[in-house]
């Protein structure tokens, strides 16, 4: 089952929505995320997080309170999605804010639950979450479309195919090894034994 997690950085263009927006799929607001969707007109299934920038005057009966303040906002909205059977996630408006939020944005796909699907938007391209459980990642990528590969995690066996630069089986830790990879008009497929961030540019 599909959904939508809406968080509480800047607002996406419309190019940016138009990716993945589909009618009948619940749009979950991630603490103020919600006021930003309502905003662009969008109607909100249920807010989520520890309600500390939303305006909970206006959601009242839609809220659920998740006050695990070790955890982000994101990462708790990512369990809580999965408990209630959505497994394949498109996140936006995550882009914005400071260098911590950015980076903890990123940080949370580590805590996305097994065999989740995560799709990250912004205005520049999409991060794909790659796991040994949700079957990697592989798309039809034209000539010199621009992607990069980042390993979240230590991954013992990593594998990059499809693609101008290639990896079968390798090691790959966090590094700058895989950035600046290229298609070459067929399907480029990634696969890895630990979590890989594959952003492909817009």
């Amino acid at each position: 089952m599909k959904g939508i997690l809406w968080c509480n950085g800047v607002l996406p263009s419309k190019s940016v929505l138009d990716r993945f927006l589909t009618h009948g799929v619940p749009i979950f607001g991630v603490d103020g995320g919600a006021d930003k969707a309502l905003s662009m007109g969008y109607e909100i299934y249920e807010v989520l997080g520890d309600m500390d920038s939303v305006d909970s005057s206006i959601w009242e009966g839609k809220m659920t309170l998740l006050m695990d303040q070790n955890r982000s906002d994101l990462s708790k909205s990512l369990e809580y999605i999965d408990g209630i059977g959505i497994t394949d996630v498109d996140i936006v408006g995550a882009e914005g804010g400071d260098h911590g939020h950015v980076i903890g944005s990123m940080a949370s796909l580590t805590d996305a639950p097994e065999g989740m699907k995560v799709r990250m938007h912004y205005e520049s391209g999409v991060i794909h979450l790659v796991s040994p459980t949700n079957d990697g990642f592989s798309q039809r990528m034209g000539a010199q479309q621009k992607f990069s590969v980042f390993a979240l995690t230590e991954c013992e066996r990593a594998s990059v195919l499809g693609s101008r630069w290639e990896l079968d089986n390798e090691s790959l830790s966090f590094s700058t090894k895989g950035l600046g990879n290229e298609g070459l008009g067929g399907v480029v497929s990634v696969r890895a034994d630990g979590l890989i961030a594959v952003f492909v540019s817009a």
